[in-house]
């Protein structure tokens, strides 16, 4: 019935996948962000399952855990309950899918297994730094994952591998394979420069030091890192907010891009904080309650500084106003 499943191309995606294909009897699978989808740059119909992504313009199933893209099915005015699969908040994409398939077919215990790891990883569930850094087969293959240096199609290569394998054998099995632990040691390697950059841009965008700052928008070409390396350097603040450029064929632009999380430590703030109702209100992207984003607009390098120190100022409003709620 179905032939193909076009999946995110993260630690959720790849198990959400792994396990969509292990019930569907699926081994065709495709890689992708949610931007792909947002611009139509894929071709997706009738046969393709979609997992961990925006809803298409139509496809033949659909798993998901984004409320945000809930929500935006309901602003297109499509009936999300007329679409085969199953969407609802959740941790992670595995958790919708294992509770899909969970309803026909009897669950081991290796497959509840990984819905807890996608769990912890993709909604950032750690109890403190240390659980986060722990070693866990989880945290190798995520690793392995993230690492994007190589020849070009090398790490689509590695995703479809890992995919498949993933149908067939336990996180841990997996993680011990030559092919996952050594894309990890590599990528271990490039979190340590990502480390230095990070200590080298840090402030902090209250005077009380709970929100991290990272603006890398005077580069003049892509800075990739992973926010969340800042609690290392920060273990108190509650927050990290990136601001980066956005660039178009590798070319700078006046727009810039606004992704913040809140840290270990905010996740067990008293307060509940809701991040992506933050880039609602501004009127500059959406997001859930750990994790958003947004996009501000600027026709001149002039109207960009203005707007980014407005935007700046306006997130931490929303941030007090919340505090006070």
């Amino acid at each position: 019935m179905y032939d193909r499943i076009v999946t995110h191309d993260d630690f959720d995606g790849v198990l959400s996948a792994a396990l969509t294909g292990y019930f569907l009897e699926i081994e065709n699978i495709t890689f992708a962000g949610p931007g792909d989808i947002a611009e139509a740059r894929l071709s997706i119909g009738g046969l393709d399952v979609v997992c961990d992504l925006p809803y298409p313009l139509s496809c033949g199933m659909w798993f998901d855990h984004h409320e945000a893209n809930l929500e935006d099915v309901a602003l297109r005015g499509v009936d999300e309950a007329s679409i085969p699969g199953l969407r609802f908040p959740a941790p992670s994409c595995v958790r919708v899918v294992l509770e899909f398939f969970g309803r026909e077919f009897e669950i081991d215990p290796e497959l509840e297994e990984m819905a807890e790891a996608a769990d912890r990883i993709d909604s950032f569930a750690y109890q403190s730094i240390e659980d986060w850094r722990a070693a866990r087969p989880e945290n190798d293959i995520d690793a392995a994952i993230k690492l994007k240096a190589g020849r070009p199609g090398e790490r689509r290569d590695f995703l479809r591998w890992l995919t498949l394998t993933l149908m067939d054998e336990s996180l841990p099995a997996v993680a011990a394979r030559e092919e996952v632990a050594g894309r990890a040691d590599m990528f271990r390697a490039e979190e340590e420069q990502m480390l230095r950059l990070i200590e080298k841009h840090l402030a902090y965008l209250d005077l009380e030091k709970r929100i991290v700052l990272l603006d890398f928008s005077g580069h003049n070409r892509r800075v990739k890192v992973l926010k969340n390396l800042a609690q290392l350097l920060a273990p108190r603040a509650l927050a990290v907010l990136e601001v980066n450029s956005l660039f178009n064929r590798e070319v700078k632009t006046n727009d810039l891009g606004f992704s913040m999380s809140l840290t270990i430590a905010g996740g067990q703030e008293a307060v509940r904080r809701d991040l992506g109702e933050i880039m609602r209100a501004l009127n500059i992207g959406s997001g859930h309650a750990g994790a958003a984003s947004g996009t501000l607009r600027s026709g001149s390098r002039e109207e960009m500084l203005r707007g980014k120190e407005r935007t700046l100022q306006a997130v931490l409003a929303q941030w007090e106003l919340q505090g006070k709620s």
